[in-house]
């Protein structure tokens, strides 16, 4: 039987190459998964996406061990539509939910993606954004943990995890307050503004502080890599890190450009499950276009779980 890929990993629905047998035993032995989301940074203010002035070796790192998208998207330029999507699995204008703010109910057609995870044996952990636009999605209800002290780490002996950590230190209002100049890392005169951002010395600072919230947040990003490998679990986890959205600074967020919409997307996969690998080996560039209708379905397809109809 044809082989089905999921968009945004490639990876393999095995329910359409596995018999019946096995698949039920392969879902005891289901991969962790693990998602890093960063607030509101584009593609363009990280080293391994070819800026050599930010400062973030631990998502370069992972850059090196995984496979880098190099034409991910957010389909909208603000965070909230755009978790819409990522939950359903479905576009938030076809949900009703594109505008920013909707509270239209999510159809009771329609379920997220933690619901058929938990389903499939999956312990789901939110830590700890949440803001789906829509009144149709109450937290409690599709995952196993939702509060910031939720983590895979209280989880069920033997239980795989599905787990989302969501890092806020890179979010626009944290350029909302200035830091004074001689105290930011990244210096303000050293900065190299797009044509489309006028030189002056407060634009200059406010570029410098954002580099300086973005070499923060990577450093959490590293915290949360250096968990989970003391914890014994890299090579039974994948790993995800993408950004919600594009960065803060004028013409990104809220701005359906390029710098608004395409995000970093790094994925990490143990060689356990190298046949779920997008391209021939760690470190290599992936060039799909893919955006974040596909990451339900990707989802389900580790799980062996066909993916619903209403899925986009």
């Amino acid at each position: 039987m044809e082989k089905i890929v999921y968009g945004i990993a490639g990876l393999i629905a095995l329910t359409q190459v596995l018999p019946a047998s096995k698949n039920r035993q392969e879902k005891t032995e289901l991969p962790n998964v693990l998602w890093i989301v960063s607030e509101d940074n584009s593609a363009m203010f990280t080293g391994c996406y070819g800026n050599s002035f930010a400062t973030t070796p631990n998502i370069d790192r992972l850059a090196s061990q995984g496979f880098l998208y190099t034409h991910a998207y957010s389909p909208n330029a603000v965070s909230s539509p755009s978790r819409n999507t990522i939950i359903t699995g479905a576009y938030a204008a076809s949900n009703g939910n594109e505008n920013m703010r909707s509270n239209y109910p999510k159809s009771e057609k329609v379920h997220t993606y933690p619901e058929y995870l938990r389903q499939a044996g999956y312990y789901c952990t939110n830590n700890s954004k949440t803001d789906y636009n829509t009144s149709g999605i109450n937290p409690s209800d599709i995952w196993d943990e939702s509060s910031n002290k939720a983590h895979y780490k209280n989880r069920p002996s033997g239980k795989p995890f599905f787990a989302v950590f969501n890092l806020m230190t890179s979010h626009e209002s944290s350029i909302h307050k200035q830091i004074p100049t001689d105290q930011l890392r990244h210096s303000p005169s050293e900065v190299v503004l797009p044509p489309y951002h006028p030189d002056t010395p407060e634009m200059r600072h406010d570029w410098a502080q954002y580099y300086d919230k973005i070499e923060d947040m990577d450093k959490e990003v590293g915290n949360l890599l250096k968990e989970l490998e003391e914890s014994g679990l890299t090579e039974t986890t994948i790993v995800m890190y993408y950004g919600d959205n594009g960065g803060v600074l004028a013409r990104s967020k809220r701005f359906l450009y390029e710098t608004g919409t395409r995000i970093p997307l790094i994925i990490r996969i143990p060689q356990k499950y190298n046949h779920m690998f997008p391209g021939k080996k760690p470190g290599d560039k992936v060039d799909r276009l893919v955006n974040f209708v596909d990451l339900a379905p990707t989802l389900l397809s580790i799980a062996s779980i066909p993916a619903p109809y209403y899925m986009q």
